[in-house]
């Protein structure tokens, strides 16, 4: 039986449990408003309602943990909504749903849902949001960060000479909370409005013949499959991701092909292998599993850990100030000496072609491209003798 009076603080705190019976009480001074004793001493507010010909309850939170004065204000949000016709329970699975969309957990389903199957530097995003958002927001509620906790995060990138790091922080985040407002979880998003919080200089560093020598050695200190993609990457001149992935259903004969769905900027691509890359290949066909390119720790599945590769390279070649990008505009270059114009340099590296009669010119240009790759391949057996 409910009993009813006016609740206040003094009596809640002066309340004793009944360890034989449950006690239920009525704030008379708050309509709804009901407070449950168990028979353990835990006191419990609701709001009960009708809505219709219906009645329901909605659990408030425990005293102390939620004060008289805020329970109160909080029946009385309640009463309006129920007057204006909105069953409260509802309006509480939602906060519930909120609270349990934590930046950590969202963070999973982005990478998992679209982060995976529409980017091939997936795991690049993943480290990058782990990195930095999750580890400073994981468990807030992705509905409850603000622009300025993004701020926090990039100021703080800079205050630590990462200033690369930080643009790259803010173009993952933005992925990730427009992915998050476009998926309707969340209205706006904190990364919106934010400018790039550091200024990048164009790169144009070209490894010199004695540079790409030292490096292609020093490529003998790392494991075999490791080895196999800075060859690879040197001799095909592709992106280190696309060089990572290559599939043995992708290799027929002498033909490397890349799907939309293998590149970067999603154009298809057909490289005529030279030699010296098909000697590679056809070792690395003669194991399992279909990514050519796997150290084996997670499965068949393509090579990461890059960086890792990076300082060993480093260590064993005495090359400092490159980055493995690098490798692929030494290519380019090198191509440009060997007497290449730039448009059969902008097949073999697959950059995208913005004249106006691209979208018309369906011809691969397999022997041209075959020619350059072959005529550079041979040229980098003289320079890595």
């Amino acid at each position: 039986m409910t009993k009813k009076l006016k609740f206040t603080d003094q009596w809640l705190k002066a309340l004793k449990h009944k360890p034989e019976q449950e006690q239920h009480f009525g704030d008379i001074s708050c309509k709804g408003l009901s407070l449950k004793v168990t028979k353990k001493g835990v006191k419990s507010f609701s709001y009960t309602f009708r809505l219709g010909v219906k009645t329901g309850r909605v659990t408030l939170g425990p005293y102390p943990d939620i004060s008289l004065g805020d329970v109160r204000g909080r029946v009385e949000e309640l009463r309006r909504l129920v007057a204006a016709g909105t069953d409260p329970r509802h309006i509480k699975a939602d906060e519930r749903l909120q609270r349990e969309r934590t930046v950590s957990e969202m963070a999973t389903q982005f990478i998992e849902r679209y982060a995976k199957p529409k980017n091939k530097s997936w795991r690049q995003a993943e480290s990058n949001l782990r990195l930095y958002l999750v580890a400073a927001l994981g468990t807030r509620p992705v509905a409850s960060v603000k622009r300025g906790e993004i701020h926090a995060i990039l100021d703080q990138l800079i205050k630590d000479n990462k200033g690369p790091s930080a643009n790259r922080a803010l173009a993952h985040m933005r992925k990730f909370f427009g992915w998050l407002v476009e998926r309707d979880y969340i209205d706006h998003s904190p990364a919106d409005h934010i400018k790039k919080p550091f200024s990048e200089k164009r790169r144009d560093r070209v490894l010199s013949d004695d540079e790409i020598k030292a490096i292609w050695h020093a490529s003998e200190a790392l494991s075999p499959p490791y080895k196999a993609w800075l060859r690879l990457s040197l001799l095909c001149g592709q992106r280190e991701m696309e060089t990572a992935s290559m599939r043995r259903s992708l290799i027929e004969g002498d033909l490397w092909f890349l799907s939309s769905n293998d590149t970067k900027n999603k154009r298809e691509n057909v490289l005529a292998l030279p030699r010296q890359a098909k000697a590679i290949i056809s070792e690395l066909l003669k194991n399992e599993g279909e990514y050519l390119l796997s150290s084996g720790r997670i499965g068949d599945a393509p090579l990461n850990g890059f960086s890792k590769a990076k300082v060993q390279l480093d260590r064993f070649s005495g090359v400092t100030d490159w980055r493995l990008h690098d490798l692929r505009a030494s290519v380019a270059t090198n191509l440009g000496k060997l007497g290449y114009d730039r448009f059969t340099i902008k097949l073999v590296l697959n950059h995208k072609d913005t004249g106006v009669t691209a979208v018309y010119d369906r011809y691969t240009y397999l022997d041209e491209k075959q020619k350059a790759l072959q005529t550079w391949a041979d040229r980098l057996d003289e320079i890595t003798r």
